[in-house]
C-alpha cells in the first residue's frame, strides 16, 4: 500500500527507545526503514521486558516488537571497515539517516557528518542525544529518572511534606522520538526545495523541558513555583483532583466554578452550589477539602464508568482512571481499530497500539511485525548493493555481519 512517506528511505542506526520510536513513526507512515543492528545481540531493547509469556529471549521483547514495526533488519559490525563501507553505500541511497549514539561516536566510527555528506550531499541526518552535542553536560549519562528531574517534572510531584516523586515511564524518550520524526519531515521538505541535506539535532532532556512549559512560563511571568500538592493540581485550579469511587478512581478536571456547580448538582449537593465560597477560584482553593468531602459519599457508591457517563452528560470534565486491560478493551478504541493484533513467530498473536495518525479517517493498516535479528541482511545486501551469496557468507565468516 502507498502512504505519504512511501517514497522515503531511512537508514536506522538507533537502539533502545527514542531513536527507534522516531523511525517507527516514519515506517508506520510508509517510509522504507532499514534497521542496522549489532551482530549477535542486536538492539539493546531486545533484552528489555515485557517478554512474551514472561520468558526472556532475543525475539520476545514486547518493547522491541512495538518500536520496530514495518522495519527491515540487517546486522552490521560498524567497527569493521567493511561494515562502515556498507553503511556509506546504504547512505548513498537513503533520504534520512537516524542515529542516537553518544556525541562523538559517529566520528569515531568514520561516519561523521563530513563522511556522510561526501557519500550523499542530499542526506538528512537526525541525531538524538541525551543533552545535545554541545554544552557542559554533553557527555553526561541520562536515565528516565534524570530526565524527569532535570526536565522540571519531578520537583512538583508528590505530597508537600514528603520528598518529590518520580513520574513513571519513558515519556521523555518518546517525546524526543516524536520531535525527531517531525524534524526529519521538515528537513526532507527543505532538502527537496534546496537540494542540500542538513543535520537535525534533538536532545532528550530538552524535549522533556518543552512538556513542562506551563511551569516555566509561570515562573518567568510571575515568579511562581508550583509546589507539590499530591493528588490535587495546584496552578490556580484547585479542583483538578483524583478521588476514589466504588471500583477504583476518577479524575475530576472541573476547574471552573460553573463546572463545580454542575458536579455538586450531580452528586445531589446542590445546596453547596449556591454558597458564595464555591463561586470563585480563590474560594474553591480555600475550601477544596470541604468540597472533596462532599463529593465522596456519592462517588464511593458508584463505578467509575457510571460516574464518567453521568458527568459527561452534564458537560463536566471528568474521567475514569482505567487499568491497561480496560483501555485495550474500551469499546471506543475497539470501534476505531486503535489496537491491532499482529502474529509474531515467537510470541503468537499480540495486540499493540496502532500508528497515532490516519489517512482520510482510516487507520494505517496493515502493520508488519518487527523483524527478527538480521532477517533481511542477505536480501538488502543483494538487492540494493549487489553483493552475492558468496560475498555475504564471506562477510559473516570475517565478522562483518
Amino acid at each position: 500500500m502507498q502512504h505519504a512517506l512511501s517514497s522515503i528511505r531511512v537508514l536506522d542506526l538507533t537502539h533502545y527507545i527514542a531513536g527507534p520510536y522516531c523511525t517507527k513513526l516514519l515506517a508506520d507512515y510508509g517510509a522504507e526503514v532499514i534497521k542496522v543492528e549489532k551482530p549477535g545481540t542486536g538492539d539493546g531493547a531486545r533484552t528489555l521486558p515485557p517478554f512474551f509469556a514472561d520468558q526472556p529471549g532475543q525475539e520476545r521483547s514486547g518493547l522491541y516488537f512495538f518500536l520496530n514495526t514495518n522495519k527491515q533488519s540487517i546486522t552490521l559490525n560498524l567497527k569493521h571497515d567493511r561494515g562502515r563501507e556498507i553503511v556509506l553505500r546504504l547512505a548513498q541511497q537513503a533520504d534520512v539517516l537516524v542515529e542516537n549514539f553518544r556525541p562523538g561516536v559517529m566520528a569515531q566510527l568514520g561516519l561523521a557528518r563530513e563522511d556522510l555528506e561526501k557519500a550523499n550531499p542530499r542526506l538528512v541526518t537526525i541525531s538524538l542525544t541525551n543533552f545535545g552535542s554541545s554544552g557542559p553536560y554533553r557527555d553526561y549519562q541520562l536515565t528516565d529518572s534524570v530526565s524527569y528531574a532535570l526536565g522540571g517534572w519531578t520537583y512538583p510531584m508528590g505530597e508537600l511534606d514528603r520528598p518529590p516523586v518520580q513520574p513513571g515511564g519513558a515519556f521523555g524518550q518518546y517525546t524526543a522520538g516524536l520531535y525527531a520524526a517531525i524534524g526529519a519531515l521538515q528537513a526532507v521538505r527543505q532538502r527537496n526545495a534546496t537540494g542540500e541535506g542538513q543535520v537535525v539535532e534533538v536532545s532528550i532532556q530538552e524535549a522533556l523541558v518543552t512538556t513542562t512549559l506551563y511551569d516555566f512560563v509561570a515562573f518567568s511571568y510571575a515568579g511562581f513555583v508550583r509546589k507539590r500538592s499530591g493528588r490535587q493540581f495546584h496552578l490556580g485550579y484547585p479542583n483538578l483532583v483524583t478521588l476514589p469511587c466504588a471500583d477504583g478512581y476518577v479524575g475530576i478536571h472541573a476547574g471552573l466554578p460553573h463546572q463545580i456547580h454542575a458536579l455538586l448538582e450531580l452528586v445531589e449537593r446542590s445546596d453547596l452550589a449556591a454558597e458564595p465560597r464555591f463561586n470563585t477560584l480563590a474560594g474553591l482553593a480555600l475550601h477544596a477539602k470541604e468540597l472533596h468531602s462532599a463529593l465522596l459519599p456519592w462517588l464511593e457508591k458508584r463505578g467509575k464508568w457510571e460516574i464518567y457517563h453521568a458527568a459527561q452528560a452534564r458537560g463536566i470534565p471528568l474521567s475514569p482512571i482505567p487499568t491497561p486491560a480496560e483501555v485495550v478493551e474500551w469499546p471506543h478504541l475497539k470501534e476505531r481499530q486503535s489496537f491491532l493484533e499482529i502474529e509474531h513467530p515467537e510470541g503468537g498473536k499480540v495486540k499493540i497500539p496502532g500508528p497515532p495518525f490516519r489517512e482520510n479517517g482510516q487507520p494505517l493498516w496493515p502493520l508488519r511485525r518487527a523483524p527478527l535479528l538480521g532477517e533481511h541482511t542477505e536480501e538488502i545486501l543483494g538487492n540494493k548493493l549487489g553483493y552475492t551469496s558468496a560475498d555475504v557468507k564471506q562477510m559473516r565468516e570475517t565478522g562483518v555481519l
